[in-house]
């Protein structure tokens, strides 16, 4: 398990450095979303709960992909984010991450394919065309996923 986690920090340190800023900016758009989901193992991280409140729209963003805007509403219990946006046909959403700042203010949502992470709380769902997923959260330092230069939820796409 470190040998994969010392190559993607590898990669991503290369993508910090002075070359080219769209290479650079592909190769954080996959490490810094891997980086993140190994986040959940980190003890107090992963949200338990629903958060009381998040804006109306979120940035939602397919990892490696396009970042698009969502509409955020709530049912009783649980959070409902609707994504505005086409997939490539080749992609089948598996579940959303909420990410979340340590301060408690909402980042927006990264998509990934495959399998939910196992035993994480699912604190609603996402809709991106006729798919619905489970939604999960965590709550951590955006220096943990994201090269600043490259913003994974760029604040552009909700204006």
């Amino acid at each position: 398990m470190a040998r994969p986690l010392a190559t993607i920090l590898l990669l991503l340190a290369a993508a910090c450095g002075e070359g080219n800023p769209r290479s650079a900016c592909g190769v954080a758009a996959l490490a810094g979303p891997t980086m993140l989901l190994s986040e959940f193992a980190t003890p107090g991280q992963t949200l338990g709960l629903p958060p009381d409140s998040l804006p109306p729209r979120l940035v939602a963003r397919m990892v490696a992909g396009p970042a698009m805007p969502a509409i955020v509403g709530r049912t009783d219990s649980a959070w409902v984010v609707g994504v505005e946006g086409t997939l490539a046909p080749s992609i089948t959403p598996g579940f959303g991450v909420l990410v979340m700042n340590t301060d408690g203010s909402a980042r927006g949502v990264l998509i990934y394919e495959g399998s939910p992470i196992a035993q994480a709380p699912v604190l609603g769902t996402v809709t991106i065309e006729s798919r619905t997923v489970p939604l999960l959260g965590i709550q951590l330092d955006p220096g943990k996923y994201e090269d600043a230069r490259c913003p994974v939820f760029p604040d552009s796409v909700l204006q």
